[in-house]
């Protein structure tokens, strides 16, 4: 099911060079069915990592496989752009054992490579030697922080022109720009909220500066002092809450035409990170935008789908009932 990916950051670069073009809007179009939607779900986080693994990739279609824990969020937030340089399924595991299903979802896929994300404390060491049992080379990527994780990942990962930079406090903007920079296979960097930035954050900005620098979230998530960092000065792409500021990466997207007649939208809960993560890797081979919606949908998730939905669109839900209910779509795509 793997496409292939034509989208650059010099693709992005003359988008912006020719300014944005405004969506048209298709709120007739906004109607959720049988025939237009497919809700991706297991009976937990770790089952349904498996089950968006199963949607995206056939059999013996992900030589290498990026895996982190399903417990917590930090280490794991900069990880989507690895998976999708590798077109790699991003699963999630139990910090102490693999789920069930886990082993045989690595056969399935074919994998030979499996690369862990985040230290012994997150994905310990008895599930390493699980994987490594299966004929699998396991790589480890970590550091002694979150924030040194991602650089390294980033350093794994290589930086074209762009660099993401969004707090490392909370997961969902992290979550909101994953799909975009996991296509066009540039780096996400995390900063505290508030305090001073991390050396190891600031001496990689200062070696590399991006021509194309970002900043993801707004200023109580971000602080200003963050852009002095850039030689280039960043745009900012912020609301004031996680989902307008969701809304305001995904409308950027689309008026820059990376989202381009939509075909495809993920829908996730922006109030747990597990569905969304895994889901992100798999939007992240198209360019399709993940849509955060609270449990009530804030007027700027219901606007998102008014605005990207056509009668072509596809919709993939993220996550069981208890994650994103049938209410909740109700509401979501109500006119």
């Amino acid at each position: 099911m793997i496409y292939g990916k034509v989208l650059t950051t010099a693709a992005l670069t003359a988008a912006l060079a020719l300014g944005a073009v405004l969506p048209t809007g298709a709120a007739s179009a906004a109607t959720l069915t049988e025939d237009n939607s497919y809700r991706i779900f297991g009976s937990d986080r770790y089952q349904t990592s498996l089950e968006v693994s199963w949607t995206g990739w056939g059999d013996g279609e992900a030589e290498t496989v990026v895996v982190a824990t399903g417990a917590d969020f930090p280490d794991a937030l900069a990880a989507t752009p690895l998976a999708s340089f590798h077109l790699a399924p991003l699963l999630l595991t139990k910090k102490d054992s693999l789920p069930a299903g886990f082993a045989d979802e690595l056969k399935r896929l074919g994998a030979k490579n499996v690369i862990l994300i985040g230290g012994t404390g997150a994905v310990s060491e008895e599930v390493k030697n699980e994987i490594a049992k299966l004929g699998i080379e396991v790589d480890r990527i970590s550091g002694k922080s979150r924030y040194e994780t991602a650089v390294k990942i980033a350093e794994e990962l290589g930086m074209d022109e762009s660099l993401f930079v969004t707090t490392g406090a909370t997961f969902a903007d992290s979550l909101s720009i994953s799909p975009v920079a996991g296509y066009i296979e540039e780096p996400i960097l995390l900063v505290p909220a508030s305090g001073t930035v991390p050396a190891v954050v600031a001496d990689y900005i200062k070696a590399n500066q991006p021509a194309l620098p970002f900043i993801i979230g707004g200023e109580k998530a971000v602080a200003p002092s963050v852009e002095a960092l850039f030689a280039e000065e960043p745009m900012r792409l912020a609301g004031v809450s996680r989902y307008d500021t969701n809304k305001a990466i995904n409308d950027f997207m689309y008026e820059n035409e990376l989202f381009d007649e939509t075909a495809e939208i993920y829908i996730a809960t922006g109030t747990n990170f597990p569905d969304a993560l895994s889901g992100s890797a798999l939007a992240s081979l198209y360019p399709d935008p993940l849509v955060l919606t609270a449990p009530t949908p804030t007027a700027a998730s219901k606007q998102q789908i008014q605005d990207y939905s056509t009668p072509d669109t596809f919709h993939y839900i993220l996550g069981g009932e208890k994650a994103v209910s049938s209410d909740t779509l109700k509401k979501l795509f109500a006119k």
